[in-house]
């Protein structure tokens, strides 16, 4: 035991323990062990209570044998055995040291993701409560504006729609006018807004005249204040002028306006101007002027270019009435001439054959021509008959699908149905939408004979027409195009 290395060894990894086997503690654990040949070496460690391959001994303590060794041993391979073993032991010390911090970590780790999870539900929480703090005070407010605006500033407001921002969206939409959008709050550049400007003749009669207003107050509102969120506002009062769109325009396809913004669901539009700052009439005014004149002529302008194209339809239907009377005509003629002509000498055999031959073909013509001139108007009474039976059918008023029809001539159609109807609805619909937009104070237009509805994005076509429309995925609402059939 004296030399060095060895003594270093034991000092460093290990508690030395010695005992006589003919003393009753060394002599029981050598029984234990089942010890024949002395001296023995024996390394141990210590083990928890129930710990795999251990060794009661005394009662109460465990442990298991790493290394034995019996009889006489060198002293360099002593030293040789205990320092692999102390390595191995150490190597296994810094794993469980390494697993107790990587589990620590774990823990700490849990603990910050429950408490991240506990903060995130508690500001859910708290919005959800300030949002419906907000509805309510909205739904309990707005029928009475008129009564509030009046006990406070003295006089009545302006001309303001009562309804909902949806609902003044889609008036705005029908009329059509432009949606002037007033938000405020109760502070005094509001109130200043409201007795210097809100309050005069010109402002309600460029209002009257160009735009459906709504008011809102942003700060104990609902929608005025998600308004206000939305498009980034940084001070208040705020006037706004919106132009109304399809919920269509705003669908991110090719064809869809870039300006065009979707809210609330289902209902589209796009910011055309934002006025705000100190209140000046003539700036109001001014601002109000602008965007009320360019959407006028904007208006006449589409209006015009509606009735060149009713020009255009009803010159079309004109040349092809003209065509078709002509045709007759020439049909009549052609018949007249066949009849009345001579018949041919005995002697003369090839111009009879030739004359036959000719009478064949232009028979043959006049057959095909009456054959299809007898489909298109039975196409077209059939076509008529089921949009008479559509403008009959109520729209749905729960489980809506709004469907769009975009055809090869890119005209489009737009209709409402049940989310349960099956495909094969929307195909009867789309066979007559032409004429159904005709009957529709619209201009009529083609469809083709036979076509397949498909799917704009992704691709796909509709063929399985006993499938509803909830199945097929085109609820809430969908563009469809019309694909002409090739013969």
């Amino acid at each position: 035991w004296p030399p060095p290395p060895l003594v270093r060894e034991l000092r460093s990894r290990f508690i030395p323990w010695a005992g006589d086997v003919c003393r009753f503690e060394a002599g029981t654990l050598a029984k234990a062990l089942g010890l024949q040949e002395f001296p023995a070496l024996l390394v141990l460690q210590t083990l928890p209570r129930g710990a795999a391959d251990a060794i009661e001994w005394p009662r109460g303590c465990f442990f298991r044998v790493h290394w034995l060794r019996c009889g006489r041993v060198d002293e360099r391979e002593l030293v040789r055995e205990l320092s692999q073993l102390g390595g191995q032991l150490d190597a296994e010390r810094d794993q469980r040291a390494a697993w107790r911090q990587q589990l620590q970590q774990m823990q700490e780790m849990n603990s910050a993701f429950a408490r991240a999870m506990g903060d995130t539900q508690l500001r859910a929480q708290r919005q959800a409560a300030e949002m419906e703090a907000l509805r309510e005070a909205e739904a309990e407010e707005r029928p009475c504006f008129a009564v509030l605006y009046e006990s406070r500033y003295g006089h009545e407001p302006p001309n303001c729609f009562e309804g909902s921002f949806e609902e003044a969206l889609a008036c705005a939409r029908s009329e059509p006018r432009l949606l002037l959008v007033w938000l405020f709050d109760d502070g005094a550049e509001s109130d200043s807004l409201s007795q210097a400007v809100l309050s005069g003749e010109v402002f309600g009669a460029f209002v009257a005249e160009y735009f459906v207003m709504w008011p809102g107050n942003a700060e104990r509102w609902l929608v005025p204040k998600q308004l206000y969120q939305h498009l980034r506002l940084e001070s208040l009062p705020t006037l706004l002028v919106l132009q109304p769109m399809s919920v269509f325009e705003a669908e991110i396809l090719p064809w869809g306006d870039p300006r065009a913004v979707e809210f609330p669901a289902n209902s589209a539009w796009a910011l055309l101007g934002c006025w705000s700052g100190a209140p000046d009439e003539e700036a109001v005014v001014a601002f109000l002027s602008e965007h009320g004149e360019r959407a006028a002529e904007l208006e006449r302008r589409r209006e015009e270019a509606r009735q060149r194209s009713r020009e255009q339809a009803a010159a079309m239907r004109a040349l092809r009435d003209e065509q078709d009377r002509e045709f007759q005509e020439s049909l009549a003629r052609d018949l007249q001439l066949s009849s009345s002509a001579p018949a041919p000498p005995s002697g003369s055999g090839q111009p009879t054959q030739e004359g036959t031959a000719v009478a064949r073909e232009r028979e043959a013509r006049e057959l095909a021509a009456s054959e299809a001139q007898r489909k298109s108007d039975e196409l077209a009474a059939r076509r008529r008959g089921v949009a008479e039976k559509l403008l009959a059918v109520e729209a749905p008023t729960v489980g809506l699908c709004k469907l769009v029809l975009r055809m090869p001539s890119g005209c489009r159609a737009e209709r409402t149905f049940g989310a349960e109807e099956p495909l094969s609805v929307v195909y009867d619909w789309a066979d007559c939408c032409g004429e159904l937009h005709g009957f529709q104070g619209g201009e009529p237009f083609e469809v083709p004979e036979r076509f397949t509805l498909a799917t704009t994005y992704p691709r796909s076509l509709l063929t399985d027409r006993e499938r509803s429309l909830r199945d097929l995925q085109l609820v809430p609402n969908a563009v469809l195009a019309v694909v002409a059939d090739d013969d």
